[in-house]
């Protein structure tokens, strides 16, 4: 290979290339996603239900299957009374309400009858769009086509991105995908090939996938856009990038401002914080293992361990072999022009290393995922520029040192995974030999393709190695089993039950539904995952965020509430009890309490029902003495009721309190109550009234106002970009030389 420096003209800024023609970028974009599709499938096919577990089923895919099957009826809650604690989804911030991609997610997913294929096909895309994203990222700081190509390809079967954000924590895969296509627009934007809309449009994408990181992420990548503006002078594209960034932010008051208004009633009342527990907290030993498949780090984690189960820290079986290669010196004089690179992923490595709770920020590990994305970039540009040929004994040394030293630390971490260790030193070692094979003989392009080979096989190893369910207790996933365990239900249904009880029949067969998974059958339960609770309730009736009761749950149930002429089971308007055996023994063989019957009995559990089931008159839960109340128009936010009482009273509802609602009787305002249970009650009159009441998020509305403006500004301030533009006549020079590589 023959390594040529060139300037370029000073009315271009275009990315490195090869003297030859090559593919098109558009068709090379659908490449590499393609391509990720692939590796997706076989992480699919290797792990058991390797995209359905932790949050995936627990949380996030059976609601997205949920809001899918609402948006296609017509309807788009920002709350559901019926869902109970996790109902207000505006609230909760995490699922993704404003976000258009995320919306069509949600339709596709809807048409899937199994949940567990249904994650595997919208994870699988996202996955898909993050490796295009990075492509065109890689290509925009000017890598060359093939190692944009194959490094782009490694991006998302990173260990973290691949095992944890694609396998259970959708959101923040979510958001690594909106920070990256931003971080794409923004070097666009500062380059001046794309206008500020477009940038603004990205942030939009990215800010309302809900999470946190996403914020983060935008905010680090414009500061190191900003400041390579800075060191070269060019103060135009820096002031744009300055307003961009605003507008930007102001989208995130549609995002989180109802969430910072419901706060008060929640059990999250404490967002702010610095503290080091060291839990999925990696260490620099962590990082230096990134090029060795079977490295488990050794960091705090579930239940105590101090040693993960998966390769959570894993980088690219290549990246740490190839730096003795790499010709540092021409790479820096071409990092030196694209010094945002170098702070970005300086910035996301110092966080990645940092404590373990930082004000919303916890978990570092979470982070990695954007420093091995510079990381990968950094290592695509100096492929671009070419590798080292000089001294090759003394660099295939170093590079057989790093291998070797990668397989003592996953050894030493995990010395009862001998032989999978010993697997994965052969696989790294004979990839190495290869690429060099390869390299030497065919150059640059075709060396690409073993990177592209070798990522197939470690990825068909890793999720082999390491796959993310467990043969014996697999989350339920299809639809009509789910549906089938419910035929004895009636009305609105508790489940009372102990998860760490729960055994593998209970779970496999559908019979206990914790968290979200009851979200898209045909009926009503008060057990769904909630991020934020609702801390009377959830005191008031012993049931955490994921649904599972205490063992006095079932006491509390039978307790008065304060205005009503019954109990906590009629309050929140049960008709059905689905009670674990092993979680309360007493309890079952007790039998049904007076009013109730049983109407099904196995070992895992039995359904008790009312007599005469809860129904027919709207979410009206409960009246004070004297008074009558008959709905007349209900929907999740919204409720009219007619009332006749013989003195002043209450009518209770079977809603939460949450901040928001707004209540009127006989049209005029009045403030209603919160039971100590959280539930709703309106005072009412001597005589006959309406009382109507409607909810509206907190904050929602100035959100949207914010944004609607945010987005006016971003288009006249592309329209002032382009006519600056076109007064320039051409666009100011980067300040260094481009490097050319020629095969």
């Amino acid at each position: 290979m023959t390594i040529v420096e060139t300037e370029i003209p000073a009315a271009t800024s275009e990315p490195l290339r090869t003297s030859r023609k090559t593919i098109p970028d558009s068709v090379l974009t659908l490449g590499v996603a393609a391509y990720v599709v692939v590796l997706g499938v076989i992480a699919a096919v290797a792990g058991v239900h390797f995209f359905y577990v932790g949050d995936n089923p627990e949380s996030f895919i059976p609601l997205w299957h949920h809001f899918g099957t609402e948006l296609r009826a017509g309807h788009w809650w920002t709350m559901e009374a019926s869902a109970w604690m996790g109902g207000n989804y505006a609230g909760e911030a995490a699922y993704a309400q404003w976000n258009p991609f995320l919306l069509l997610a949600y339709i596709a997913l809807s048409f899937f009858g199994n949940l567990a294929i249904g994650a595997s096909a919208v994870m699988i895309a996202m996955l898909a769009l993050l490796g295009a994203g990075a492509f065109l990222l890689m290509r925009s700081y000017g890598a060359a086509k093939a190692p944009s190509v194959a490094l782009a390809g490694a991006v998302p079967v990173t260990g973290f991105t691949l095992f944890y954000e694609a396998a259970g924590w959708p959101a923040g895969l979510a958001a690594f995908v909106g920070v990256t296509f931003f971080w794409l627009a923004v070097r666009k934007q500062t380059t001046g090939k794309w206008p500020p809309i477009v940038t603004f449009v990205f942030g939009f994408l990215a800010v309302t996938t809900g999470n946190p990181y996403a914020l983060l992420g935008i905010i680090i990548v414009l500061g190191g856009a900003f400041i390579e503006l800075l060191l070269a002078r060019r103060w135009r594209p820096a002031i744009h990038l300055v307003v961009t960034g605003i507008l930007v932010g102001a989208t995130s008051l549609l995002v989180f401002l109802p969430l910072l208004g419901v706060q008060p009633v929640t059990v999250r009342q404490e967002l702010a914080g610095i503290v080091n527990d060291t839990f999925m907290v990696p260490d620099l030993g962590d990082l230096s293992g990134a090029s060795t498949p079977s490295y488990l780090p050794t960091i705090t984690n579930w239940g105590g361990s101090v040693v993960e189960s998966l390769p959570s820290t894993y980088l690219a079986w290549f990246a740490l072999p190839l730096l003795p290669w790499i010709r540092w010196g021409a790479l820096w004089r071409v990092l030196r022009t694209r010094s945002s690179i170098l702070i970005v992923t300086g910035i996301f490595a110092v966080t990645v290393l940092g404590p373990s709770n930082l004000w919303l920020f916890r978990w570092p590990i979470r982070l990695i995922e954007y420093l091995y994305l510079g990381i990968l970039l950094i290592l695509a540009l100096g492929i671009t520029v070419g590798i080292a040929r000089t001294a090759p004994r003394r660099r295939i040394g170093a590079s057989a040192v790093i291998v070797a030293f990668g397989t003592f630390l996953a050894m030493a971490a995990t010395p009862n995974g001998a032989k999978i260790h010993a697997v994965s030193f052969v696989l790294v070692a004979g990839l190495i030999i290869a690429l060099a094979f390869v390299w030497r003989r065919w150059g640059t392009t075709a060396a690409m393709s073993v990177i592209l080979a070798g990522t197939v096989l470690v990825t068909g190893f890793q999720t082999l190695a390491y796959p993310r369910g467990t043969p014996t207790i697999i989350v339920p996933d299809d639809l009509s089993q789910m549906t089938a365990q419910a035929s004895s239900f009636e009305g609105t249904v508790l489940q009372l039950a102990e998860q760490r009880l729960a055994g593998p029949e209970a779970i496999n067969t559908g019979k206990l539904l914790f968290g979200n998974l009851s979200a898209p059958l045909p009926y009503e339960s008060i057990n769904r995952y909630s991020g934020i609770s609702f801390r009377a309730l959830s005191e008031a009736l012993c049931i955490d965020y994921k649904g599972v009761t205490c063992p006095d749950s079932y006491n509390r149930l039978w307790k008065p509430v304060a205005h009503t002429q019954g109990d906590l089971a009629d309050a929140l308007g049960i008709s059905t009890l689905v009670i674990h055996k092993p979680s309360l023994p007493d309890v079952v063989e007790d039998g049904p309490p007076a009013g109730w019957k049983q109407v099904e009995s196995d070992d895992v559990r039995v359904v008790w029902v009312r007599d005469e089931p809860l129904s027919g008159n709207g979410r009206v839960s409960g009246t004070s003495d004297g008074v009558t109340a008959t709905s007349v128009f209900d929907t999740e936010t919204a409720e009219d009721v007619d009332v006749n009482a013989d003195q002043s009273g209450f009518v209770t509802f079977a809603r939460l309190a949450w901040p928001g609602y707004s209540v009127t009787v006989d049209g005029a305002k009045v403030d209603y109550v919160t039971s100590k249970e959280g539930l709703l009650q309106v005072p009412v009159p001597q005589g006959t009234s309406t009382v109507s009441l409607t909810y509206a998020a907190p904050g929602l509305a100035v959100g949207w106002m914010a944004t609607g403006a945010a987005a006016l500004l971003a288009i006249a301030q592309s329209v002032i970009w382009y006519l600056g533009r076109r007064r320039a006549g051409a666009l100011p020079a980067l300040s260094a030389p481009e490097v050319q590589a020629v095969s």
